[in-house]
């Protein structure tokens, strides 16, 4: 019988160490930029998205009010009832706490917020505006308070006023980060 013939064998041999050279280099590239994303970049602080400023009556001494942070989130209003979903002709059961005769509930929910020691003030402002109902007017709150009052706690004080069963949406908007602004 024939021998088998050695020049197929030192093919597959240098196929063989070539793939091998080639996985061995796309590893040591991965490796090096993974290092490279981990450890070769400078950290830039995060910009300050806003800077609550107090200006002194002379207007000469400014003061940043740091570890703050604004809230906003969206109301009922006593316009709101004109344009909440109706099922046969009766405001729907999830947009019934939307519904209220007057404003007074509007101020009361204001008192509260300010009564809170982390709550550094608000303002409210009317607006239209559509989430996951439909097209609807109410008031547009800013909230401004200590980085210690999150938003779940917002969200707690709301829902408990309003009676809302919905999530609610609240804009965080950080006052912390770099200051080379």
């Amino acid at each position: 019988m024939s021998e088998p013939s050695d020049k197929n064998a030192g093919g597959r041999t240098g196929s063989n160490r070539l793939s091998g050279l080639i996985g061995c280099l796309c590893i040591c590239a991965t490796i090096t930029f993974v290092a490279w994303l981990a450890f070769g970049q400078k950290a830039k602080p995060a910009s300050r998205l806003w800077i609550p400023v107090l200006v002194a009556t002379n207007g000469n001494f400014a003061t940043i009010v740091s570890e703050t942070r604004r809230m906003e989130f969206w109301t009922p209003s006593a316009k709101t009832k004109d344009y909440v979903r109706k099922v046969d002709g009766k405001v729907d059961d999830h947009e019934q706490w939307q519904v209220m005769p007057d404003d007074e509930a509007v101020l009361q929910f204001g008192t509260l917020l300010h009564s809170n020691k982390n709550v550094l003030g608000y303002r409210r402002v009317e607006a239209w505006g559509q989430g996951r109902t439909s097209f609807k007017p109410g008031w547009w709150w800013s909230v401004n308070v200590y980085t210690n009052y999150t938003a779940v706690d917002m969200a707690h004080v709301y829902q408990q006023f309003w009676k809302s069963s919905q999530p609610t949406f609240i804009e965080v908007i950080d006052n912390r980060g770099g200051s080379d602004n």
